[in-house]
């Protein structure tokens, strides 16, 4: 049976100039993947007619069309009325949109007014469905066997809407190909490191499953995903995979899921009953910040030192004078210092501790930019490592911050 060919249109200048990142696309890619489907291509474009029109022209090899924004009451949304031109149809009032806006305007407490009233204006072509989740109507339309489905742009409303209305009218009219995926999270190596590793066994993957690389900071994430009609068979196949994936690289997976690492170290401190607290430089709290986002993170985090100025490595955590003054606030012995220093002041089973120069500037010839040294102490003593982390600031905390997840994982697994 032949495979379905969807597209979809993100209209909205405010997406072209950065002003506000297009989730939609990436969003209606995975509700769309995880249903069966693939969505081929996606377009964004701005608020003209011109821009518009192109886009529905470029699509009509499609079968299917998924367009969101452009629906709203004021002057520069004018997707229905380029719709009504591509469409050759006219706007006619639509009562049950009419009603649907009032609605929602009773139930918000909010006076009616007749700009709103607009919102009930419709393709006289379209099939209206109801958005239940704000006044920007849903349409369906066809042209030429191509189907067109627009959804407002605001995401919970185009969300609420695509599971509610839209994705089960695709279901029911196209036909979908089972599509399964597993995520592997790596730390320690990197991408061009890693797929030397594992290249003969990527070379000889099915040809009804792939592998994506997908690096950011201080990790790779492997996605190997499949498709095939055969639901069963490309399960046992994807499971397969993985096991001989694992047996390659062991020593680099840090998680069998999409999850940050200090996810996995939040687990595995919950199963041993185990503590921990951060004495933090050049990460400025990082290392606190993100496993305190975790829900029940008082269960295995005492607290945090952001121990910025020198003095305060001293004052606070206890790291002699002399040490500072000896090695330098960026070495090992101030970090192992800290490290200890924090989990005596916490009272915690593991400290972990960063100092460096994050940047761009106050790096010397010994401790360029990017130089972190971090320690991670516990009963059985202190282990630390030195890093550079490149000149980019905001790469240097983040990468710094997953090193030091990854050092206490080490520990944890031991």
């Amino acid at each position: 049976m032949k495979e379905i060919v969807i597209k979809n249109i993100s209209i909205g200048d405010e997406l072209l100039i950065g002003q506000v990142i297009n989730t939609n696309a990436a969003w209606l890619g995975e509700q769309l993947s995880g249903a069966g489907f693939q969505l081929d291509s996606t377009l964004t474009i701005g608020d003209s007619e011109k821009a518009i029109l192109d886009a529905f022209n470029a699509c009509m090899d499609a079968d299917l069309v998924l367009v969101t924004g452009g629906l709203g009451p004021t002057a520069d949304d004018i997707t229905k009325p380029t719709v009504c031109k591509f469409f050759d149809t006219e706007l006619e009032f639509c009562q049950a949109a009419y009603d649907n806006v009032v609605a929602l305007f009773q139930r918000r407490g909010f006076q009616m007014s007749e700009r709103n009233r607009s919102q009930a204006m419709l393709p006289k072509a379209c099939e209206y469905i109801p958005n239940t989740y704000g006044t920007a109507p849903c349409m369906w339309l066809e042209k030429n066997g191509v189907a067109f489905a627009f959804m407002p742009g605001v995401p919970f409303e185009m969300k609420g809407i695509f599971i509610d209305e839209l994705l089960p009218r695709i279901k029911q009219r196209f036909h979908a190909v089972p599509y399964e995926k597993r995520v592997i999270m790596t730390t320690g190596i990197g991408e061009s490191f890693l797929a030397d590793k594992i290249k003969d066994w990527e070379d000889a993957l099915p040809d009804f499953l792939s592998l994506a690389y997908l690096p950011q900071y201080g990790m790779v994430r492997l996605r190997l995903s499949g498709r095939n009609e055969n639901a069963e068979l490309l399960h046992t196949t994807l499971d397969e995979q993985v096991a001989k994936l694992i047996r390659l690289i062991p020593e680099y997976i840090f998680a069998m899921q999409d999850q940050p690492i200090e996810r996995t170290v939040f687990d595995l401190l919950i199963n041993k009953g185990m503590t921990i607290a951060s004495a933090e430089s050049c990460t400025g709290g990082n290392i606190a910040h993100v496993i305190t986002l975790i829900p029940g993170s008082s269960e295995v985090f005492k607290g945090a030192a952001v121990t910025y100025a020198t003095p305060m490595k001293t004052k606070v955590l206890g790291v002699p004078a002399e040490t500072i003054e000896k090695h330098g606030v960026v070495s090992q012995q101030v970090v192992e210092s800290m490290a200890t220093g924090v989990r005596d002041l916490m009272e915690a089973d593991f400290g972990v501790a960063t100092t460096g120069i994050a940047g761009p500037s106050g790096g010397t010839e010994e401790n360029p930019v990017g130089t972190v040294w971090i320690g991670v102490a516990s009963k059985q003593g202190v282990v630390s490592k030195r890093f550079n982390f490149g000149k980019d600031r905001e790469n240097v905390i983040n990468r710094a911050t997953i090193a030091a997840y990854e050092m206490l994982r080490q520990e944890l697994v031991r």
